[in-house]
């Protein structure tokens, strides 16, 4: 099925390039859904819930779902790695999950030297998430082993440090890498305050 993929709305919900996230499927449509992507390998894409169903024109990552485990009630534990960032452009059928058809959108990935010091930052913010989430120590030395790449450095901080789901879009849908930082700063990077001519700049 070229250039479709199976629509999966979930309420505050976001897949992102090179990220790995667990799903619980419980509903009998997005089991076979998870069947059928499989069988034909066709990506699913995760986007927030909308309440008026028309999903023409949204920005989401794709991925093919590898199952996990599958209950004896046909529920089913699975993750998705997102590899594809897309935009939808027509919807297709739904029978009994959605289909929509997609066109891959580009990013400017390349991290400017002058980067180098917003994505130490970001990288101690995440290192510090790790010691307090992780609590294995390999898990936390794999865990930072992957930071080296500077695109799954800035989108685990848009998945783990970012609560708002509309900051976490704003993210995924930035063309460029220095957006992302920029978003990604605006909202958990330390803040400066200028106290005046004579005052020392507050740093938090």
């Amino acid at each position: 099925m070229d250039n479709k993929v199976f629509l999966f709305p979930l309420n505050n919900s976001l897949l992102f390039r090179k990220v790995t996230l667990p799903y619980h499927i419980f509903e009998s449509r997005y089991r076979r859904m998870i069947k059928d992507a499989i069988e034909y390998q066709t990506p699913i894409a995760v986007v927030p819930f909308s309440a008026d169903n028309n999903y023409e024109g949204v920005v989401c990552v794709a991925g093919i779902p590898h199952i996990l485990t599958t209950y004896p009630d046909g529920r089913m534990d699975i993750y998705i790695t997102g590899s594809v960032k897309c935009q939808l452009t027509e919807f297709d059928r739904e029978n009994p999950y959605q289909v929509y058809y997609y066109k891959i959108l580009d990013e400017n990935l390349f991290v400017d030297p002058s980067l180098e010091y917003e994505i130490e930052i970001l990288r101690s913010l995440l290192e510090r998430w790790a010691g307090h989430f992780l609590q294995d120590a390999n898990q936390r030395e794999n865990f930072s082993s992957t930071l080296e790449d500077p695109e799954i450095l800035v989108n685990y901080c848009a998945v783990f440090l970012l609560d708002d789901v509309e900051m976490k879009k704003d993210v995924m849908e930035a063309e460029s890498m220095r957006k992302k930082i920029q978003i990604l700063l605006t909202a958990v990077g330390p803040k400066e305050i200028p106290l005046g001519p004579f005052l020392p700049t507050l740093r938090f």
